[in-house]
């Protein structure tokens, strides 16, 4: 299902809202990584600077398949061969090669409809001790993102993280509009 309010503008003004390469180092997107999923990945934002930094595989998932042709189009004009990219519903797909990962991201898409369920899926891909960055928009008035009345707030975030036995390692404040967290899982998913 496509999320609500997960519309995004031109790619030139989306990249505009972020330092990819701050989120990436502060959400510890290192080389020791071997495989790394983005889920909702669209342009390939995030996707794309993380393929160049870790050691394996970079896979993006997203539901609206005009977003992954231009994803890819990025990828071949920039002879990227660690990426592959799934069309499909995090929430549906049955990938076994999707799970072990290192690290899932879920950047700027927690005012989905179901977050919990959404964290769940993403727990479910990871290999023992893998981890999840979360990156979302402010609670108050930005130039994008969704409204705030589906905008988690942060304390909502690290509760739902105490409900799904995941460890905080770090919060930080991304300038100007985003806030994110580093989680690590403390067990085991199915």
């Amino acid at each position: 299902m496509k999320y609500r309010q997960s519309g995004m503008p031109s790619d030139d003004t989306w990249e505009g809202f972020f330092d990819t390469q701050l989120v990436l180092k502060s959400l510890d997107i290192t080389k020791d990584i071997k495989k790394f999923i983005d889920i909702g990945c669209g342009y390939g934002t995030f996707l794309i600077p993380a393929s160049r930094i870790i050691s394996g595989v970079a896979i993006g998932v997203d539901i609206d398949n005009w977003y992954l042709e231009l994803c890819q189009k990025r990828v071949s004009d920039a002879s990227i061969e660690n990426i592959r990219l799934i069309n499909g519903d995090i929430s549906q797909l049955q990938d076994d090669s999707l799970k072990g990962a290192d690290y899932v991201s879920l950047f700027n898409i927690l005012h989905c409809e179901e977050p919990l369920a959404l964290m769940k899926n993403a727990m479910s891909l990871l290999r023992d001790g893998g981890k999840i960055g979360i990156m979302h928009w402010k609670h108050t008035e930005t130039p994008r993102g969704p409204s705030l009345d589906i905008r988690p707030k942060p304390e909502t975030i690290i509760e739902w993280t105490g409900e799904l036995s995941l460890s905080v390692i770090r919060q930080v404040e991304l300038p100007p509009i985003t806030l994110a967290s580093y989680l690590k899982s403390e067990h085991p998913f199915i």
